[in-house]
């Protein structure tokens, strides 16, 4: 039976990730990048995926987290015997560190550490090259490590085992190695990847321990600049820390989910590669940098933004690669049996061809929310902004995808209306601060009135009380709820308050609102409620007054967290199971952003008092 997602935490160093699960197996890693083939991927397939496991030999309990204010996972294991703990993380050194050594691209360290009477453990080291259709062959060379080469790629695993603990066995496929650990005693493991021959080898025996403390430090320092004091700190810090993990840093981008092909309904079609970077996002990722006072990876973020959207201006597409890559093909990995057998297995993204409206809105409310950190804008992005003015104009009236990217047939939806208000909206504001003179206020101004108009005309449907899904629709739609939030209208106007009412019943059960219901989006099958709605009608209640309603929404999500803290893309609001990519970065920003408004009422309530 394959773990649940609430076994798993994330690890990584803003390049590459990897989950861990609380039995101590990383069944998912991708390297050197988010989106680079893996090298373990259990988690899509037990028998074909590949791992890298460490656990007692004989029955045991484990729990798991993360050590406070890191990004460093602690794994418990309690049995008969004793008592020990895994410690896992990817080294993150401070750029100072950096210079100080020679490092490879990227080390996973494992550290094995007897707290009380002794444990019997087993390594399994079982590596598997392109999304586990290969097996890989190990290569023994003594204390030098067991390599795995992949074409420029070259895997080491070395170890502080005694000289023969560590064998090769299984036709060259995999190694294995059983040894015990006492109170007091530790034994590490690092898996260290280099793009270059001879690889670069991390020293273990006596700086290795150094290093987890130098990524402990480093993490410590991070969320440390966090600038949130409130309710719910606790979980505002550690969506901060996944966030980070979710960060490219080379680049700035930052990734919907380490993952692909976690279904968003086991044995259901419904499954996507989401290691990419959704334009859609770009609005509230900003304003939670700001708000949290990133402001280095705030701009960085903007920078990226900037960057990737080169090859395909004036236009903008939905979704690019870290490295600002526009086409992303969607593919089949017909040889992997799927999550819980749910299939298709995808890598690449279909949505790179889509066209969605919003996205002009979203980059535009980015750039608005980034812009108090700058002084002036140059001369070529200013070009490039108000020419997404000129192409909203051009294109605001045209049906899209829409924010959800369905695949049936584009419509006017109401959502993307509304964004292309909200672009045109920010564009007048810029270019009044800025004082962009040739900026052609008067034609924004008289479409943006335009969009506000249609909108109120045929976006709301007086006999069902509610803002719709499409124009002169009858369905409802949760990212409605984002009308207050990115300033359309008033939170408490009757037109917002019913339709906040009306998809709170009719769109959620047990708390957990679903995006929509009944829809034909192109595809068959169902979905779960959907993470980031849920704080979006969280924002939405406590703007509009109702704080205690909003509480309730909010903490009914934190409850189906991992242990470590982390969220899905989706649950089940039956089972309370999490569901899609995990952990989802725009689930992790709608709950920060939550919190942010939650705990604002809650000191205006205080103040009336």
């Amino acid at each position: 039976m394959a773990p649940k997602l609430t076994d798993y935490a994330l690890i990584g160093n803003s390049r590459a990730a990897a989950l861990v699960s609380n039995r101590g197996a990383i069944d998912w890693c991708c390297l050197p990048e988010f989106d680079s083939p893996s090298i373990f991927a259990s988690i899509l397939d037990q028998k074909r995926g590949g791992y890298f496991a460490i656990q007692p030999v004989s029955e045991f309990r484990s729990t798991q987290n993360y050590l406070t204010d890191t990004n460093v996972v602690e794994t418990r294991f309690t049995c008969g015997t004793g008592e020990a703990r895994l410690l896992d993380c990817f080294v993150a050194l401070t750029e100072e560190a950096k210079t100080k050594t020679l490092f490879p691209d990227h080390e996973i360290l494992r550290v094995i550490e007897g707290i009380a009477g002794e444990i019997n453990f087993r390594m399994e080291y079982v590596p598997r090259t392109y999304y586990g259709k290969n097996a890989a062959e190990l290569r023994d060379f003594g204390k030098l490590g067991i390599r795995v080469y992949f074409k420029e790629n070259i895997y080491t695993l070395l170890s502080t085992l005694e000289e023969g603990k560590l064998l090769v066995a299984d036709s060259r496929r995999a190694a294995f190695a059983e040894f015990t650990v006492k109170a007091g005693e530790k034994v590490i493991f690092s898996l260290s990847y280099s793009n270059q021959s001879p690889a670069i080898l991390p020293e273990l025996k006596e700086t290795a321990l150094n290093r987890l403390d130098h990524t402990r430090a480093y993490w410590e320092e991070w969320i440390g600049r966090c600038q949130y004091k409130g309710l719910y700190e606790e979980w505002v810090k550690r969506s901060a820390l996944t966030l980070k993990l979710l960060t490219h840093a080379p680049s700035g981008a930052i990734i919907a989910a380490p993952t692909t092909s976690l279904p968003e309904k086991p044995g259901g079609e419904r499954n996507w590669d989401y290691r990419y970077c959704w334009l859609r996002d770009a609005s509230f990722t900003t304003r939670v940098l700001v708000k949290l006072g990133y402001e280095e990876e705030a701009q960085a973020y903007m920078d990226w933004i900037l960057h990737a959207t080169q090859l395909t201006r004036p236009e903008l597409q939905v979704v690019y690669s870290v490295f600002g890559h526009a086409r992303l093909k969607e593919e089949e990995l017909t040889w992997l049996q799927g999550y819980e057998n749910s299939k298709p297995v995808r890598v690449g993204n279909g949505a790179h061809q889509q066209f969605q409206l919003d996205v002009y809105g979203e980059v535009l409310d980015a750039v608005f929310a980034y812009a108090p950190l700058v002084k002036s804008f140059g001369n070529d992005t200013k070009r490039f902004l108000l020419g997404l003015g000129e192409i909203i104009c051009r294109q605001w009236d045209q049906p899209d995808n829409g924010i959800w990217e369905e695949r049936s047939a584009n419509t006017h939806h109401t959502h993307s209306k509304v964004m292309a208000w909200v672009g045109l909206d920010r564009l007048i504001k810029l270019a009044e601060v800025y004082h962009w003179k040739r900026a052609p206020l008067q034609k924004f101004q008289d479409v943006a009135a335009k969009i506000y108009r249609e909108v109120e005309q045929h976006g709301f449907n007086p006999e069902l009380g509610s803002y719709t899904r499409e124009f002169n629709g009858t369905d409802l739609d949760a990212c409605l709820l984002v009308l207050p939030l990115v300033e359309y209208c008033d939170p408490a106007s009757p037109r917002m308050m019913s339709t906040t009412r009306l998809i709170k019943e009719k769109l959620s059960k047990n708390n957990l609102v679903y995006r929509y219901k009944n829809i034909d989006d192109g595809l068959s099958g169902s979905e779960g409620a959907f993470g980031i709605c849920n704080f979006w009608l969280a924002e939405s209640l406590a703007k509009s007054g109702a704080l205690a309603e909003a509480v309730e929404v909010f903490e009914a999500t934190l409850k189906l967290a991992s242990p470590a803290g982390l969220l899905s893309e989706e649950m089940s609001p039956e089972t309370g199971e999490l569901l899609g990519n995990y952990p989802q970065g725009f689930t992790h920003i709608g709950l920060i952003n939550a919190a942010f408004t939650i705990n604002e009422a809650y000191l205006n309530e205080e103040k009336r008092k």
